[in-house]
């Protein structure tokens, strides 16, 4: 059985977070040059990339929000403790 620990669940969370900011950057920078097949490749229905469209693509807000857990998180993580 695989031992579990608390920074290793916290890792899982990080990761996700990470991934999710490179997501939301490639999808701003695919807006700016108007590439449906990144936004496509990346996961985008074509409602979705509408809406992004409207929107102006993610906000760097929610980037940010992303990027503050995920420092939080790493504190948390005995492999990111200093």
């Amino acid at each position: 059985m695989t031992d579990v620990t608390a920074g290793s669940v916290w890792q899982v969370d990080i990761d996700q977070l990470k991934l999710a900011n490179a997501t939301m950057r490639l999808a701003n920078q695919a807006l700016i040059s108007d590439d449906v097949a990144v936004l496509s490749a990346l996961g985008f229905s074509l409602a979705h990339i509408r809406e992004l469209r409207r929107k102006g693509g993610f906000r760097s807000s929610s980037i940010a929000q992303n990027t503050r857990m995920i420092n939080c998180l790493q504190k948390k993580d005995p492999a990111h403790a200093h």
